[in-house]
């Protein structure tokens, strides 16, 4: 058959040119799988369509998730700023809340005695990482997840400082900091960035 196709520990895509390729081929799997006394994971195993603004058929599955992003049909922007549709991946609604609780988990961020060069020192190693990984493809996606951590700096100060009544006297506490100190945080010079 000579398809391409990517493999992390049991996870694979494969590139199928057709859907009947992709019928063949996952049927030539099962039967594999069933002389080696395995099956595919029913769930994990399914043919979706790459949708975008050259593929326009209509099938009912046009994403699927693997090593932490969401592969689906995507708004995006050219060289020319003309916007059209692609199959690009950005981080997946699993790896989101992933990040969401490890942010919560910090306890650092319950440290009123705590100064905001030390959250920023903490958090340095774990956002790269994040930066690193997911910000490769779907940077807006993962700048939107990561506004969760301004959410909890604001929830932090409003704790620290009793001037902060209010919640919304928090978040424009954080924003003026992030003006005043844009590359403090890893997010911070993320969420600065434009995305083209």
């Amino acid at each position: 058959m000579g398809i391409q196709f990517e493999r992390y520990a049991d996870d694979i895509v494969c590139h199928c040119a057709s859907e009947q390729e992709a019928q063949k081929l996952k049927i030539r799997l099962e039967q594999r799988f069933n002389d080696c006394g395995l099956t595919l994971h029913p769930k994990k195993t399914k043919i979706a369509y790459c949708k975008g603004s050259r593929n326009k058929g209509d099938y009912p599955v046009i994403s699927f998730d693997f090593l932490g992003y969401t592969f689906k049909p995507r708004l995006c922007r050219n060289r020319k700023g003309e916007y059209f549709v692609n199959f690009t991946p950005a981080i997946s609604r699993k790896s989101a809340k992933k990040v969401r609780e490890k942010i919560a988990s910090w306890s650092i961020l319950r440290n009123s005695k705590a100064n905001l060069n030390a959250i920023a020192y903490y958090s340095r190693a774990i956002l790269q990482g994040w930066k690193n990984y997911y910000g490769k493809y779907g940077r807006a996606k993962l700048k939107h997840v990561l506004l969760y951590l301004n959410a909890k700096l604001a929830k932090w100060a409003k704790r620290k400082y009793k001037r902060l009544k209010t919640k919304s006297q928090a978040i424009r506490w954080v924003i003026g900091y992030q003006q005043r100190e844009p590359k403090l945080f890893v997010h911070w010079i993320l969420l600065s960035e434009t995305v083209g």
